[in-house]
């Protein structure tokens, strides 16, 4: 894909999204599949990330599987041994996840995820696995070069951009911030960021340790009265104490580590062979809105938090695939602006939540006999299945319910479970009708389901329609969003004018055949 010229001189693309993180490669890729001319710009050099492991969560894995992603990122996570360990720990479900420490998710006896097990994949291989696929799909990705301004009109954005080899703009009819926590993007927008002050610091690094005196590390997680000291299994450490340093500009250092581990563990160490050093904190800030006019959004950009329960990596992918339809339908001029402020609605109260469980989370951490108290109080709440299966749903992103609309039914705003359909080509799954990325409707046969076909003949142009029988059908019809999401449910004999406001809502004016 190339660019065009903009009318007032330079390139012009559809969308421009500042930062090549997994989100803003995540969001390319969407808008490419719908062929929305997409430029990335990425301040950091091809090859870089930053030296940890990121576990992708249930929700996460079955939105992959609906782009047909699933066996290629488990095959990456298979090919790496040194996380055997890590994707060991990820499969028993005794020990799936942890709340505050908590390692008791996933223990509830209900019916479990459609994806059950996290994937666990270092950043700089997802990120290269996000980038292939979004550069395989025709996006425009380019490294060193950094936004650092922009200035909105009613055509489009401006964006002032700085690299190797000087200053320069480009313009887009939409700018996204992927542009992480301290985003310029949404400084620029003058988007506020309202949150609370760090109450703690973590520091984290990875080398050989010795510890003095012949003593031992714990092999984990620890709580002491120092605070919290954790071995992860892709060999980093790390330590969290409850008085963060003044200065959280200047860069962590090796000795300061140490230093924080004797304090934590009470072990004094030395630490060689160190091939990063890196520190952050519980502050917990959300961008006021996503959206102003023609900037949008997503990721480190819209909310930070403490990586509590490895959720942040899967807010900001799922941020991606719910934009990325919604944008590339309204640059397509099959929807209008308007849809783009289901965006925000939706995906708002989500990190308002995980913004809140990290909060909570960081609370059940503290030292002290208090806490000592609550957790052991959690831990009996937490053997209680219905108590287990919200925590879970939490953390693993699979109790998402967004509003539902005027139709009613109790499933519209659910994810769409996965079953196998029978279609004229054969048998199939729901997940995988969905890997073209377009609104599916899916009749699931009988007079009720051909009402459905009927009533969206007007739409054929921007959604996937099929007639199928299912295992088990949950509805007699099913418009299902391109993020997985139910838009518009039936059980019975359709009403046609729901349908079509559903479709109207979702996909944009009915098309109007020519004479």
């Amino acid at each position: 894909m190339t660019s065009t010229e903009s009318p007032i001189g330079g390139e012009h693309f559809d969308v421009v999204i500042a930062g090549g993180g997994p989100v803003g490669l995540t969001l390319a890729a969407e808008l490419r599949l719908q062929g929305v001319a997409a430029l990335v710009l990425e301040r950091g050099r091809r090859g870089e990330g930053e030296p940890r492991t990121l576990v992708l969560h249930s929700r996460t894995l079955e939105t992959l599987d609906r782009r047909g992603l699933l066996a290629e990122f488990t095959r990456a996570q298979e090919s790496l041994p040194g996380l055997a360990d890590f994707r060991r720990q990820l499969d028993d479900r005794a020990a799936r996840g942890h709340f505050a420490g908590l390692y008791l998710l996933g223990r509830h006896s209900a019916e479990p995820a459609e994806q059950p097990h996290g994937l666990a994949l270092p950043h700089q291989v997802l990120k290269n696995l996000l980038a292939r696929r979004a550069e395989d799909l025709g996006a425009v990705v380019r490294y060193d070069q950094e936004v650092t301004g922009l200035a909105q009109d009613a055509d489009g954005v401006t964006v002032h951009v700085r690299t190797v080899d000087g200053d320069t703009t480009v313009r887009a009819d939409f700018l996204v911030g992927c542009d992480g926590g301290r985003s310029v993007v949404r400084k620029d927008a003058g988007i506020g960021f309202p949150g609370t002050d760090p109450s703690l610091v973590s520091r984290m690094g990875r080398g050989r340790v010795e510890v003095h005196g012949g003593g031992e590390l714990p092999a984990a997680w620890q709580r002491t009265d120092g605070g919290w000291f954790m071995r992860m299994p892709d060999g980093r450490i790390a330590v969290t104490e409850w008085e963060p340093p003044k200065d959280l500009e200047s860069p962590e250092t090796v000795d300061e580590l140490a230093r924080g581990i004797e304090r934590v563990t009470g072990q004094r160490v030395t630490l060689s062979d160190v091939d990063f050093v890196t520190r952050f904190t519980d502050s917990a800030r959300q961008a006021d809105r996503y959206r102003v006019d023609r900037v949008l959004l997503a990721g480190d950009a819209a909310h930070i938090h403490f990586p509590a329960g490895g959720q942040g990596v899967n807010l900001g992918l799922q941020d991606a695939f719910n934009l990325g339809w919604k944008l590339a339908a309204v640059c397509r001029g099959q929807a209008p602006e308007e849809l783009l402020d289901t965006y925000h609605a939706e995906r708002h109260p989500v990190a308002a939540e995980v913004l809140e469980n990290t909060r909570a989370q960081v609370a059940l951490m503290r030292p002290g006999p208090q806490v000592d108290a609550l957790r052991a109080l959690f831990t009996r709440l937490m053997a209680m299945d219905e108590v287990n299966k919200h925590l879970s749903d939490v953390i693993y992103g699979t109790g998402i319910r967004y509003p539902a609309g005027p139709d009613g039914h109790p499933l519209t705003g659910t994810f769409a479970r996965d079953l196998p359909v029978t279609t004229a080509d054969g048998t199939t799954r729901l997940a995988e009708l969905l890997r073209p990325g377009r609104p599916l409707l899916l009749g699931l046969e009988g007079p009720d389901a051909d009402g459905a076909l009927k009533a969206a003949a007007g739409w054929t142009d921007r959604v996937e329609i099929v007639l199928a029988a299912a295992q088990a059908p949950s509805a007699a019809a099913l418009l299902v969003r391109p993020d997985g999401y139910l838009a518009w449910a039936s059980d019975g004999p359709v009403a046609e004018d729901a349908l079509r406001a559903a479709l109207t809502a979702w996909c944009g004016p009915e098309r109007v055949a020519a004479d």
